[in-house]
């Protein structure tokens, strides 16, 4: 075991700290166990308290050599994490881009549809005689007109027929009437003008959100050469103060029970830097670039409610073409209003109209929410900046919350102590007596001086404790010698 030299001249001061957990022994070798008993576990506590603070010292020293790596991590999370939102708005950006081209793509192919001739069949409703139905069918079919009438006016005479039922209460539902076919196509027509009229509305929004975007990530590399700086700036003089503190009272150990709050008050403050510092690093490389991603927030939104009422459109246009019905004709003639609306006006007014039966109602808030979903990473990362921090403080601040509760405890003696003390003197001095025995006792008195000659206060008590040991005295021939030799 190594030489312990911890002076016990403070062993008064130990009695203003209050009792806590008996400590732990520190007797793991013969001298060491004379050195406890003789100073009643004073010497313990120092070698504890010691090697709290080396084990502060070396957390000190990795984090000033380590403060410029930790710093670069932190910088590295900030970019990654801005660099991620960055492209999570650029892919939102792209499903926008491409929601709205669908939709486009899917107006254009209606209308296309749409204007190609179509073969007319007179619509005959429920209610006419079976017999008057097949008439009509079979001379619609043959191309034969009704006698005395000319080609043009076989529609005009089956169009009354089939409102006529209807209006008598034939039990057609209001959502299967046909639609004017001039209607269908003037309101196909109208739909695909304002989806086509929404384009640069769209594309001016998602063109921004990726120039955003590409700033950001710029402006956060630019940063983060100078960010790590912020660390060694802020942390490493008052680390390397601190290094001093430390070291100072491993070499003067009397001030180990010194109630001095130096240390405590600069660990405090070191352990609170590390975290504020930590977390201005991250700000410094996110700070500009989130303020010019924040600026890609409404735009994207826009991009996205725009896109999606493209497609509430396009849909309304295709439940129109697919069924013809004046009920869908009138849906998307209420969806897309004549009179001309700005953007914003328009893409409310889309999104709260009624659907047309069978089409998606339309939910802007969710858009929202995916908005705002990459500049959630930013704020997570800045979070987990600053729990960077508090882990460096961690580091020191563990160990010295075990120094304070190792220097608020009262010494004392391990119980194995002494009967290892008694039980090594009783071997060394097995069959010696008169000058063998005061040979022996020399030798360990001459050894104790060496051992502790740079705690004169200790010494003078480890003489004593050997002068007036039962079992030396009973081999010197002391006054209990004859009872120590019968034993």
């Amino acid at each position: 075991m190594r030489l312990r030299t911890y002076s016990i001249a403070t062993v008064a001061l130990v009695s203003v700290f209050p009792l806590a957990t008996p400590l732990q022994a520190c007797c793991d070798d013969f001298w060491s166990c004379v050195g406890a008993v003789a100073s009643g576990g004073l010497t313990c506590a120092v070698e504890s308290l010691i090697n709290s603070i080396n084990t502060l010292i070396q957390n000190v020293g990795r984090l000033a050599s380590t403060l410029g790596q930790q710093a670069a991590d932190v910088v590295n999370l900030a970019k990654s994490e801005l660099n991620g939102a960055a492209n999570d708005l650029r892919n939102l950006a792209g499903q926008a881009e491409g929601d709205f081209n669908a939709a486009a793509q899917l107006a254009q192919s209606v209308l296309n549809e749409a204007s190609r001739p179509q073969v007319m069949v007179p619509h005959v409703a429920p209610g006419v005689t079976a017999a008057a139905g097949t008439a009509g069918t079979r001379m619609a079919t043959a191309g034969v007109q009704p006698p005395g009438v000319r080609a043009g006016a076989t529609a005009a005479l089956a169009k009354p027929a089939a409102v006529g039922a209807v209006g008598a209460g034939t039990g057609v539902r209001m959502d299967q009437i046909p639609a004017d076919p001039q209607e269908v196509t003037d309101a196909l027509r109208r739909a695909k003008d304002a989806i086509d009229a929404l384009r640069p509305d769209v594309t001016q929004p998602i063109n921004q959100v990726r120039q955003f975007a590409t700033q950001a990530e710029q402006q956060a590399a630019s940063a983060a050469s100078s960010a790590a700086n912020i660390a060694q700036t802020a942390l490493l003089a008052p680390l390397q103060t601190l290094g001093n503190m430390l070291t100072d009272l491993v070499n003067h150990p009397e001030h180990l029970f010194d109630p001095s709050k130096i240390v405590d008050d600069a660990i405090t403050q070191i352990t609170s830097q590390a975290i504020t510092t930590m977390t201005q690093v991250h700000d410094a490389v996110m700070q500009q670039a989130k303020g010019t991603l924040d600026q890609a927030q409404r735009p994207i939104q826009d991009a996205l409610d725009r896109a999606s009422v493209a497609k509430k459109i396009a849909d309304a246009m295709q439940k129109v073409q697919h069924s013809r019905t004046k009920a869908s004709c009138d849906a998307l003639n209420s969806l897309v209003p004549r009179q001309r609306l700005d953007v914003r006006a328009f893409v409310t007014h889309v999104a709260g109209a009624a659907p047309a039966p069978g089409i998606q109602a339309l939910n802007l808030s969710q858009h929202r929410t995916m908005a705002l979903a990459p500049f959630n990473r930013t704020a997570a990362s800045r979070l987990t900046a600053r729990t960077a921090g508090t882990q460096m403080g961690a580091k020191l601040k563990g160990p010295w919350q075990e120094f304070k509760r190792i220097q608020a405890t009262a010494p004392k003696v391990d119980p194995a102590a002494k009967p290892r003390v008694d039980a090594e003197i009783s071997r060394r001095f097995a069959g010696k007596s008169g000058p063998a025995a005061e040979a022996e006792k020399q030798a360990m008195l001459n050894e104790a001086r060496t051992r502790f000659a740079k705690d004169p206060a200790l010494l003078r008590k480890v003489e004593a404790m050997l002068d007036n040991d039962p079992v030396i005295r009973g081999h010197q021939g002391g006054p209990h010698g004859p009872a120590v030799r019968e034993q």
